[in-house]
């Protein structure tokens, strides 16, 4: 009697494997005076962000890739509008659900789907600095590897593939996590690596070694690179005869800074705050929308903005189509 007893407690207390399903529960989210505002002002601020991205999409689209730096930024802008499409969705349905159930498989799917879009705007940023500084110092190698298209093609594929890749082992990480209840409660609206370490109660040690070495490794690349080659750049051009030349490489340089700290900035908040801890709810919130919205919205103002290639199809279009209207 007392061995059955003991058999019992020990399979009560045995951590589950594999839940059944994940609660993301939302209702400590503000949802009432203002802040029913910024919630409802999501989607269409989502839109407009989907559109910034298409707008600048066509206007390379017009240009036919003709260079590689216009291709790059076409892959920047289809990976920030899958971003906003991911992200912004699963936030919206877990927050206006308040309390949403999702299968343990759904979550995992969340969490790649999300990760291997954050990763690849990353990693486009990262090859677009590089593309940026072999032009610069290597230009007779540059020309001669990107002169039929093939080598623009080759590197995008292998580095984004390898990203996808990479990404996979965080699901596979997740999914041979322990947890101690049957339902899990996330007091989040999505579902990410983070928030399941935090509420696994063994396996974790794995899963969290991978997410901090191939996340912060990341990071530590793409900083590390810009900084080299950003100062590199400048450092150049400052002794360069050529004056036309200069303006051309620091403006491109700067570019690339602005997207960078955009896009770096808005990740690692959200990033530390997570590993921190808890914080206030609204700040949360702030946080979430920051690190949606941030990076989407201002890379096509940017590239568009300052990018010659990019402001030609559209001062064309309107040259021609607004001709057009004066004349009726």
């Amino acid at each position: 009697m007392l061995e059955s007893m003991l058999k019992n407690k020990q399979r009560i207390t045995e951590p589950y494997m594999h839940p059944t399903f994940i609660t993301l529960d939302a209702s400590l989210f503000p949802i009432e005076g203002p802040w029913r505002m910024i919630i409802h002002s999501l989607v269409p601020l989502a839109l407009f962000a989907v559109m910034l991205n298409l707008g600048v999409l066509g206007a390379c689209v017009m240009r036919r890739f003709d260079k590689p730096m216009v291709f790059y930024i076409s892959l920047c802008v289809i990976a920030d509008t899958l971003w906003v499409c991911v992200i912004t969705a699963t936030f919206v349905r877990g927050l206006l659900g308040v309390k949403r159930r999702v299968y343990f498989n759904e979550c995992l799917g969340h969490v790649y789907s999300i990760d291997c879009v954050a990763h690849s705007q990353l990693l486009i940023q990262w090859i677009m600095d590089v593309d940026r500084y072999w032009a610069i110092f290597w230009p007779y190698s540059y020309a001669r590897f990107m002169s039929k298209k093939r080598g623009m093609f080759f590197l995008a594929f292998c580095l984004i593939s390898s990203g996808i890749i990479i990404k996979m082992f965080n699901g596979i990480f997740a999914s041979l996590l322990y947890f101690c209840k049957h339902e899990l409660i996330i007091s989040e609206a999505v579902c990410m690596v983070g928030f399941l370490l935090k509420i696994s109660c063994g396996g974790k040690t794995s899963a969290n070694l991978h997410v901090l070495i191939v996340t912060y490794s990341l990071y530590i690349l793409l900083t590390t690179t810009i900084i080299f080659t950003s100062w590199r750049i400048i450092h150049t051009c400052t002794k360069s005869s050529s004056s036309k030349f200069s303006n051309k490489a620091v403006h491109t340089c700067f570019t690339q800074i602005m997207a960078f700290v955009v896009k770096i900035g808005s990740r690692m908040a959200f990033v530390i705050s997570v590993r921190l801890g808890d914080h206030g709810i609204p700040f949360r919130l702030i946080l979430y929308i920051i690190c949606m919205f941030a990076a989407p919205i201002a890379d096509p103002l940017i590239y568009g903005l300052r990018t010659k290639e990019i402001r030609e199809p559209f001062t064309r279009l309107y040259q021609r189509y607004g001709c057009l209207l004066v004349s009726t």
